[in-house]
């Protein structure tokens, strides 16, 4: 018997003790879930959220954003200084190794600028600086052609994400595709349209990530995203819609983090299309669209009607701006006298939580004579569609994670933009493209306030974009993950089971 009891005894000890071993790494795994894979990791060619969320892991800036305040600090900078209003001077960190063991060089940096200045998605960031002169392997300067105001903030723009000079001249074909960089992760596997798995670079100059490798991976629907969080296959996921916050809560398995975003979801028209070519056809759908019913259906109030395209976080926010008129009788009263009663219109979306939003803005219209059809793309062609104005209206959101007016209207609203690069309202005004071009040469903070308000009050008036919401970022975690916060972007050096 007792031969017997010892038997069982190390048997037990060999089977529990395998499981300990394997949830001990099991914890150096995190499976992060986000409504799409990344489409591109060539930071200078990407404005998209869910491509920015690798890029952010696998590479550093020279500046990232202070949330709490939004304010630009140093990552890759050891110091810098302005010589003038045009001269920008950066001594960078030294020790700082690309996953290749090169290290970091201001040949880099000014290689990686003038790529981004070469990109019509994001040139507007760069198109100010007028040289980046290299002083020796650590030391730059950046000269803009005039002063830039966000020039320190446009710096933290994933788009200034630093990548290698020489491995890129090297095999330019195959470098995005697993690329050579100073961030805390490098890429081990990529799966188009599933997923894409991150392993920790352990020679990373702040320090070894505890979460040794990370899987983003692409879950289209909101319901298995929940569900995923529940049974532990999810550790952590984007786009957790509202209605799912106290359920997740309530399971013991999730907590939800939550805070005010950049991001302001709103409703686009393209004001190139036959029909909504006419401006009082916009102000009539933007009359008649409930928002404060879309906050409280949808968002459970979770989020704030939107008075302008600005979110309260981002510089040029105008708390004392008024939203566009809501006044259901007057937009049916005008529809009626300029015979526009039967419209017919289609609005893009790209996921389930913004076909919801949509079919209550179907109802809205419906009720004063315009009919809207609704049209749900999987995320890569909504982006192709937009881009290519091949739909009236779409709704999307937009969170500049620079903290700044100039990236929040520049690429959406100016003439320069339209398209696939931003403005996908196809919307031009001379004034606008004018006013946008004062802001970012201006040093004095209230005169650039001042432009933005201008701004925001024409396109009340034109009405390319009507702002329906200022949102949160929100994210499921699995109870037993630390350290984490509700950042614009997952953080995932940070985090530990």
């Amino acid at each position: 018997m007792k031969k017997l009891f010892i038997v069982f005894f190390t048997l037990g000890l060999v089977i529990f003790g395998g499981c300990g071993e394997k949830k001990s790494k099991e914890k150096e795994k995190l499976v992060f879930a986000q409504l799409s894979d990344p489409k591109t990791l060539d930071p200078q060619n990407s404005t998209d959220n869910y491509s920015q969320v690798a890029i952010t892991q696998i590479y550093d800036r020279l500046f990232e954003i202070d949330e709490k305040n939004g304010t630009p600090v140093p990552s890759l900078v050891e110091s810098y200084k302005k010589i003038n209003d045009n001269i920008l001077e950066i001594v960078l960190k030294k020790g700082v190794k690309f996953t290749n063991g090169d290290s970091l060089t201001a040949e880099d940096v000014k290689f990686t600028l003038e790529r981004a200045k070469e990109n019509p998605k994001v040139a507007h960031l760069y198109k100010m600086i007028k040289d980046v002169k290299v002083l020796n392997n650590n030391t730059l300067e950046i000269i803009t052609e005039e002063p830039f105001a966000p020039l320190l903030n446009h710096l933290s723009h994933k788009s200034s994400s630093i990548i290698n000079k020489k491995e890129v001249l090297k095999n330019s074909e195959n470098y995005f595709n697993n690329p050579v960089a100073t961030g805390p992760y490098k890429v081990q596997n990529w799966a188009l349209g599933d997923s894409i798995t991150l392993i920790s670079n352990e020679n990373y100059y702040k320090g070894s990530p505890k979460i040794k490798t990370v899987i983003i991976k692409a879950v289209p629907e909101e319901n298995s995203r929940v569900i995923g969080l529940e049974t532990g296959e999810i550790d952590m996921s984007l786009d957790i819609p509202a209605i799912s916050w106290e359920e997740l809560e309530k399971s013991g398995k999730a907590k939800v983090y939550s805070a005010p975003s950049t991001t302001t979801g709103y409703v686009g028209l393209n004001t190139k299309s036959p029909t909504l070519s006419n401006k009082l056809l916009r102000q009539i759908i933007a009359m008649a669209i409930d928002k404060e019913s879309i906050v409280d259906t949808i968002y459970l109030g979770k989020t704030k009607v939107a008075n302008q395209f600005l979110a309260p976080p981002v510089f040029g926010y105008n708390k004392d701006a008024l939203p566009q008129e809501y006044n259901v009788e007057k937009a049916q009263q005008l529809l009626e006298e300029n015979g526009l009663v039967g419209t017919k219109l289609k609005i893009s979306v790209s996921s389930p939580e913004r076909v919801q939003v949509a079919t209550i803005i179907q109802d809205q219209l419906k009720k004063i004579g315009i009919d809207l059809e609704i049209e749900l793309l999987e995320w890569g062609a909504f982006l192709s569609q937009t881009g290519s104005g091949n739909t009236d209206m779409f709704i999307m959101g937009w969170g500049p994670s620079t903290y700044d007016g100039d990236y929040g209207y520049y690429p959406n609203i100016h003439t320069s933009q339209m398209g696939s690069n931003g403005n996908r309202a196809f919307y031009s005004n001379p004034k606008i493209d004018s006013l946008l071009e004062l802001a970012r040469k201006e040093n004095d903070i209230e005169k650039r306030k001042e432009y933005y308000k201008e701004i925001q009050e024409i396109l009340n008036e034109d009405v390319p974009l009507i702002p329906l919401y200022h949102g949160n970022v929100v994210y499921g975690v699995n109870t037993n993950l630390k350290n984490v916060e509700a950042t614009g972007y997952p953080e995932f050096y940070k985090y530990e089971f």
